[in-house]
């Protein structure tokens, strides 16, 4: 299932549903996973910073993992963050516990894994011992921001795909178009996939190699991601114009994160509270209608096949 026949995905970091008295919401997160299948992700990226993965129990996770295993039936493949523990013995426990659960790939979250005076050497000799010591797993490599930012060089993620072809993919959140660039051009013709994290750099990114987009913004409109990746291919001009709406949007998507998700996809009929755990402030009444506007924007943006102008401004 890692291996899409589809040049490109869209890889939803998944929000974890609560109740409204906090507790983890099964309901919620079935409504959550279908609403993705209905809207054609080709993958879901469960147990990450967007899920409050921190805030969550070790059962928890694993929970929350065996969940969005089975609602999707193998429609799409899952990948969930391991390697959790304050001893090599409880992260490598935590890593056999994730695969079990039944996820394509365990996600490594390098954050997590190595404190920030880590060397590169340091990281790169880590990631080697963890395959080494679960020979039948495969994984996926997550530039966390929390607790601090650890990006991998383009040289290191090259090498490290063609040692150890069982990395598979990479959520990317450097930002940057150029290092997007050079960390593609390092990664072509091995198995490891990267994903990029950051709308704004999207275009350019696919284009330069990038496999598909993993980022929040697929928790409020993945299927027009799901088209705009379509329409690279065939018509380009159009994809562009895309890009430019996705660049208006970022403030909208970004607002309260993941608390305003939880709120749009609630308004949007999803049986979801807007309870996080991780501190997020509430909502002013103008600011809820705010959220229900830019949910009414996404339905018009959806009718009208995606095309609110053509070039030149012209309708």
């Amino acid at each position: 299932m890692m291996n899409s026949l589809k040049k490109y995905g869209v890889w939803p970091v998944m929000p974890t549903p609560f109740t409204a008295s906090g507790q983890l919401d099964r309901r919620g997160c079935e409504a959550l996973i279908d609403w993705y299948l209905a809207n054609r992700v080709d993958g879901i990226f469960t147990v990450c910073l967007s899920s409050e993965m921190f805030d969550l129990t070790a059962g928890e996770r694993l929970e929350l993992a065996r969940l969005t295993v089975k609602r999707t039936g193998g429609a799409v493949p899952v990948v969930a963050c391991g390697g959790f523990g304050d001893t090599e013995a409880e992260r490598l426990r935590s890593i056999r516990e994730t695969a079990d659960a039944g996820v394509d790939a365990v996600v490594l979250p390098l954050s997590v894994l190595f404190p920030p005076e880590c060397t590169l050497q340091q990281v790169a000799d880590g990631l080697y011992a963890i395959a080494e010591k679960t020979p039948d797993i495969l994984f996926g490599l997550y530039e966390c921001p929390v607790p601090y930012k650890r990006l991998l060089s383009a040289g290191q993620l090259g090498r490290l795909a063609r040692d150890c072809p069982r990395f598979r993919f990479l959520k990317d959140t450097c930002c940057d178009r150029e290092q997007l660039r050079a960390k593609s051009a390092a990664v072509a013709g091995t198995g490891l996939k990267i994903y990029n994290a950051n709308l704004t750099t999207l275009a350019d990114s696919l284009r330069d190699g990038c496999a598909g987009f993993s980022g929040i913004a697929a928790n409020f409109f993945p299927d027009a991601l799901a088209e705009f990746m379509q329409l690279l291919e065939t018509d380009p001009a159009r994809a562009d114009r895309m890009q430019i709406v996705f660049n208006t949007l970022g403030r909208n998507v970004e607002f309260h994160y993941p608390r305003g998700a939880k709120e749009y996809l609630k308004q949007q009929g999803l049986p979801l509270t807007d309870f996080c755990r991780t501190p997020r402030p509430g909502f002013t009444a103008e600011e809820l209608e705010q959220i229900r506007d830019f949910g009414r924007f996404v339905e018009l943006w959806k009718q009208s096949g995606y095309n609110l102008f053509t070039q030149g401004g012209q309708k």
